[in-house]
């Protein structure tokens, strides 16, 4: 998968009360970008998502499309029928986007053999320090699903440890899909890169030579379509350095 700059609608959630993801489009469509992540943190945000012809076009347009399922996927079903059902609306929205990847917490996983009902690609990745989940689990994971890849998340990384990237592309290189990327300040995740510590830029270093989306995914509070755009710019300068 080559190297793409994607921008997760993670970082503007903010900027709209709607639950319906079709209305921050707009901010992202005026970004240079080759691909987006539909960040969808909850169940009430996936069943309200409904996309307008004119973004789905533009999506399917896009050289990478990706969806973040909600957060707590399993956690939040009420039962073994409304985890299909979310599923089955994940589905339905990849295939109408055409998306390639679809990014599950590791502590919300289905069962396998539930997510073997589906065809679209799955990826989990590695959080941060205060969930107490310890990437090391990652291994029981990858072993239990044959064909999950994973989302290799920058800042929940450097949360953990300066070494903490380094070990995971190590690691796992062969399995990452793609890369969750912003700053970490004071060990709070998606925060501004333009702000970061010299620290956190030599924990990077081993991301430059992956070729896989970058996706941008911090958590942009004030609405500034200037600085978002600096932001984006920023990031795709350092890789592209």
């Amino acid at each position: 998968m080559p190297r793409y700059f994607s921008f997760a609608l993670g970082n503007i959630w903010r900027w709209e009360k709607a639950k319906n993801k079709n209305s921050l489009l707009k901010y992202a469509r005026s970004l240079d970008i080759s691909g987006v992540e539909l960040t969808i943190e909850t169940r009430e945000k996936l069943y309200a998502t409904k996309l307008s012809q004119k973004n789905i076009s533009w999506l399917r347009s896009l050289k990478y499309v990706s969806i973040h399922a909600p957060f707590f996927l399993v956690k939040d079903s009420e039962s073994q029928e409304d985890l299909a059902k979310q599923l089955d609306a994940i589905a339905k929205l990849y295939k109408k986007v055409g998306a390639k990847n679809v990014i599950i917490h590791p502590d919300n996983l289905p069962a396998p053999g539930i997510l073997e009902k589906y065809e679209f690609n799955v990826s989990t990745e590695n959080l941060p320090s205060r969930s107490n989940y310890k990437s090391s689990w990652l291994e029981n994971i990858f072993r239990k699903y044959k064909n999950i890849k994973f989302c290799l998340d920058a800042s929940h990384a450097y949360t953990w440890s300066k070494r903490e990237t380094e070990y995971l592309v190590k690691k796992y290189e062969p399995k990452i899909s793609q890369i969750h990327f912003s700053g970490t300040i004071r060990k709070k995740p998606h925060q501004s890169f333009q702000k970061v510590s010299k620290d956190f830029f030599k924990s990077i270093k081993p991301l430059r030579n992956l070729d896989v989306p970058i996706v941008i995914e911090g958590d942009i509070k004030k609405k500034d379509i200037a600085f978002l755009k600096k932001e984006v710019e920023y990031i795709k300068k350092y890789f592209n350095g």
